[in-house]
């Protein structure tokens, strides 16, 4: 055991009983959502491993360690299909969770009954014992178990996500309320903190003989109770308008085994000039199908086929050649770079930088200061 710290204890205590909290609004949030459950159980599961850690210190220093073995509260096997299934139901919000589903939380009731037996007991208590017994063994392999769990499910919601902003920038110019990267960081960060702290403790084990636990134990919880807040607090704050239903687009055909469709380019041309539609920052591929008197799916794949781009991509390099035109002609010390850069249709900072860098090679500021030296 390590020495009781009563400062990061009570660090732990407020930010873990506050994830508690928060899973609990989380749930009952309305509009009442699938995804809120997932999300609910997710925060959940990382604050019981935090107060998990507090209770068996207290109870320790009170001489009551062996209450603590039949109350285990640990749910390893339960973070990774929560952090699943919540991904799947915001990525794709006709997702019906159904009873063959179930079989994903089957491991953590599993896991629940391992904690109740003596397999547990003698296995956690033997893991500080000079020689290690079988069942600590048992208990270790469990441990890992959990670990391996929680990255396979970690590293398939990686992927839903990527997918899932790829498919973004299929249907919209603007994707800056609508993206699920927020997401993105708390699954990497459980991912690695979980690696690191079995590895970790594990070379402290056998090569330093325990010695420098006091140094890390703590420390890392208190850094997984503020992340587990954290994502509970940001994940309660997220509108309805950020869960958004993407139907199934045609699959991509390389461009250079397509011949080009000229009719299509020109009068993709002809109406981007003459309206310019890409000055509206919520131009989606449905507004612009319409307007082409095209199918969206259609207007997709001809963009794909012709452009070799994706529709963000391809509204967003007119609104670049916008800003060019319209920066040949006015004035900086009367407007502002990103004055410029709303006026083409952006309607993020970060965006247009992004962008304009991808495009030409050179940031916005470059670009301004080049164009000034040739005149």
């Amino acid at each position: 055991m390590i020495t009781s710290n009563p400062v990061l204890f009570t660090i732990m205590c407020v930010f873990g009983l506050q994830a508690l909290i928060l899973s609990g609004l989380i749930a009952f949030k309305r509009p009442r959502r699938l995804a809120n459950i997932f999300l609910a159980l997710l925060v959940f599961f990382f604050a019981l491993i935090v107060i998990n850690i507090v209770l068996v210190n207290v109870l320790k220093d009170q001489g009551l360690l062996y209450v603590f073995r039949y109350i285990q509260l640990e749910m390893l096997f339960g973070i990774g299909p929560s952090l699943y299934f919540y991904t799947k139901c915001i990525s794709d919000p006709n997702f019906e969770f159904k009873r063959i589903h179930y079989l994903h939380f089957f491991p953590l009731v599993l896991e629940f009954i391992f904690y109740r037996t003596t397999f547990y007991r003698t296995g956690s208590d033997g893991l500080y014992l000079d020689v290690l017994p079988t069942y600590s063994y048992v208990y270790l392999t469990q441990q890992w178990l959990g670990i391996i769990s929680i990255l396979v499910y970690s590293f398939i919601s990686l992927t839903i996500l990527v997918k899932h902003q790829k498919r973004l920038k299929e249907y919209y110019s603007k994707i800056d309320n609508l993206t699920l990267r927020w997401l993105q960081t708390p699954i990497v960060i459980y991912a690695s903190y979980f690696v690191l702290w079995n590895v970790i403790t594990e070379i402290d084990r056998f090569v330093f003989d325990r010695s420098l636990r006091e140094y890390y134990f703590l420390p890392n919880f208190v850094i997984l109770s503020i992340a587990t807040f954290w994502i509970g607090f940001k994940g309660y704050l997220q509108k309805e308008r950020d869960f958004i239903s993407l139907k199934q687009l045609p699959k991509k055909t390389k461009a250079n085994f397509v011949e080009k469709d000229k009719v299509f380019i020109s009068r993709l041309n002809e109406l981007m000039d003459a309206q310019k539609p890409y000055l509206n920052p919520e131009l989606n591929l449905n507004m612009l199908a319409e307007l082409l008197n095209m199918k969206p799916k259609l207007v997709s794949l001809k963009i794909n086929q012709n452009y070799s781009q994706n529709f963000y991509d391809l509204v967003n390099s007119y609104r670049v050649n916008e800003f060019k035109q319209l920066a040949k002609s006015y004035n900086f010390q009367k407007f502002s770079v990103l004055g410029l850069a709303f006026e083409s249709g952006f309607n993020s900072k970060s965006t247009f930088n992004n962008t304009f860098k991808k495009i030409t090679q050179l940031t916005p500021t470059q670009y301004i200061k080049k164009l000034k030296n040739k005149s």
